[in-house]
């Protein structure tokens, strides 16, 4: 994995997603229903294409930890692959709300792997092995037949069977101890972290609640909207100062129109409720 993004690479991800096909819901869920009962590789690519200017808004959003933009929009392709085959069409929500909680917690998730490993033994290797991992078990497990062990793992992408426990660990969220036992084994030590799969359970309960925050924020005046919208709902949340130069406002003017619409959106919600 390199850690040196290359522009034409970052060229080719943003004309990707300008350029990616909006699905209709009806498209999307037959593509769901292929993907899901028939693991259809064009389905599956597919919904990849149209869901690009999601997962590259996202990554954009964890270029401050240093990772090339591309290995994060590769992570988040997981996660998008991980949210066709889970998602759930008869629940009434949009696949991009679920989607989208699966693309963030994946990328968080080898985010806080990359600082996970800083440090440890054979650290080049880890890294390595990091971006290749998933994609060399899936591999292994179709010709096997069956989940492969971290031997034949180490074996074929020319590792130590440490350096796969590492990054096993890292990407689990469980800390792992690099000092063997007596008998030569990785130690790892569990972690409380939700997991992937909890996080976006969470996540679909909360989508249930999604038209009725939309329907508040509707009611909102437009700078209103954008103010909240990047003071409350944006990963990377904007100051108040930052807001005003965009909008030609003061930062007390800011905070003003921040006060009125939390109110507004309060009430609306109030409203729905009673």
């Amino acid at each position: 994995m390199s850690m040196v993004e290359h522009p034409d690479a970052l060229q080719q991800l943003r004309h990707a997603a300008v350029t990616a096909p909006m699905l209709d819901v009806d498209t999307e869920r037959e593509l769901l229903q292929r993907i899901q009962s028939k693991d259809d590789p064009r389905a599956l690519n597919a919904l990849l294409v149209s869901h690009m200017r999601l997962v590259l808004s996202i990554a954009q959003k964890y270029r401050r930890h240093g990772l090339p933009l591309e290995d994060l929009v590769a992570e988040g392709n997981l996660g998008l692959v991980e949210a066709a085959r889970r998602f759930d069409c008869s629940r009434g929500t949009r696949f991009s709300t679920y989607a989208a909680w699966w693309v963030r917690a994946l990328i968080r998730r080898y985010t806080i792997a990359n600082r996970r490993i800083v440090g440890a033994p054979s650290t080049r290797a880890a890294r390595r092995l990091l971006s290749k991992l998933r994609e060399t078990q899936r591999q292994l497990a179709a010709e096997l037949g069956q989940a492969p062990s971290r031997e034949q793992v180490a074996t074929a992408l020319d590792v130590t069977v440490e350096d796969v426990a590492t990054v096993e660990a890292a990407l689990s969220g469980r800390d792992v101890s690099l000092a063997p036992t007596p008998d030569g084994q990785v130690i790892e030590l569990a972690c409380d972290r939700a997991t992937p799969e909890e996080t976006a359970s969470r996540a679909q309960a909360r989508a249930l609640n999604e038209r009725s925050v939309h329907d508040a924020l509707d009611r909102l005046e437009r700078r209103e909207r954008l103010i909240i919208e990047k003071r409350l709902l944006d990963d990377d949340r904007e100051t108040l100062a930052h807001i005003g130069e965009e909008l030609g406002l003061s930062r007390e003017r800011v905070r003003q129109l921040e006060l009125r619409a939390r109110q507004k959106l309060r009430a609306a919600l109030l409203d729905r409720v009673a």
